[in-house]
């Protein structure tokens, strides 16, 4: 009997979308899969859309589950969706991205089973669509050589640390010793990546199978595209970012409490500078908008005198 896999998806309004997720992985060849959908208060025809895929899941010995909940965010949906899953391996897609490869889940799984305990998370290459036609737009690099400790590149979101979930897979094991409870922190501007990867990175390494297995679709219209738009949005989205990542940290059984200082104080600096530079960009952008506007409005009224 192959190990359990499940599969934890937060949705909102992804009607038009999630076939293209739920397709990919009744594709997979990997034979022992649950799949658990969190409804985080979908106004559109998701829930149709799943339900029609019950009765196909379970013809491939597949299980799918589908629960809703009031609008409260990903983070709410993914720490919700934690307490059902029994698979000895954790996979969180996104609704609206998908597998490229039919073996995708079967390599991730093989790479986790040949790796010893001081491997936790795997991880496979991932490639950006249109959303469409889904044209390939760009992709990770297959020439490069990764890094096995990830846990600095993910909390800093530097070295092209890339956090498209449905792309690694974590022993659920390690997510339980790392994240007691499996209880993440949670925020309706908060995601769920830095509060599920942080804890496993901080003690264990990740493999990275050098080959494009999963894609992720570019929206225009997506929810994390729209909701921050402005000074103040996007203030209040670096906020949240710098706020997950110190709660997070604080709540890492395996980190001293000096390297938890020395974290905590440089991610402090490093948000308070960024939402300095986003107050710069607004304060300067906004006089050099209104010159533009009077030079404009001086051009046409001398155009209209003659």
């Amino acid at each position: 009997m192959r190990p359990l896999v499940s599969i934890l998806t937060p949705t909102y309004n992804c009607g038009k979308y999630i076939h293209r997720l739920l397709d990919s992985i009744l594709m997979q060849s990997y034979p022992s899969i649950e799949l658990h959908i969190i409804d985080d208060g979908s106004t559109d025809n998701t829930r149709d859309i799943i339900g029609s895929y019950i009765a196909l899941f379970k013809d491939k010995g597949y299980d799918l589950y589908y629960y809703y909940q009031q609008n409260q965010g990903q983070s709410v949906a993914i720490n919700n969706g934690l307490k059902h899953i029994k698979g000895e391996y954790l996979l969180w897609p996104d609704a609206d991205d998908f597998y490229k490869t039919e073996n995708a889940i079967e390599c991730l799984v093989e790479s986790m089973e040949k790796s010893d305990s001081s491997y936790a998370m795997a991880r496979c290459l991932i490639e950006y669509v249109n959303e469409e036609d889904l044209s390939v737009i760009t992709q990770t690099d297959s020439e490069r050589t990764y890094p096995e400790a990830l846990f600095e590149d993910c909390m800093y979101a530097k070295n092209g640390f890339w956090f498209c979930s449905g792309d690694y897979i974590v022993r659920t094991s390690a997510l339980r010793e790392q994240i007691p409870g499996l209880e993440i922190y949670t925020n309706k501007d908060a995601g769920q990546n830095w509060q599920l990867m942080l804890p496993v990175l901080h003690k264990f390494q990740c493999v990275t199978i050098p080959h494009v297995m999963y894609c992720v679709v570019s929206r225009h219209d997506s929810h994390s595209r729209g909701q921050y738009l402005g000074r103040n949005a996007i203030n209040t989205k670096l906020r949240s970012y710098r706020d997950t990542i110190l709660t997070t940290l604080e709540k890492i059984p395996s980190i001293s409490n000096h390297e938890k200082k020395c974290h905590t104080s440089a991610i402090r600096r490093k948000y308070r500078n960024l939402i300095t530079k986003n107050n710069l960009y607004y304060f300067v952008r906004r006089p050099i908008k209104q010159i533009l506007q009077n030079a404009l409005s001086l051009v046409k009224n001398d155009t209209d005198y003659r």
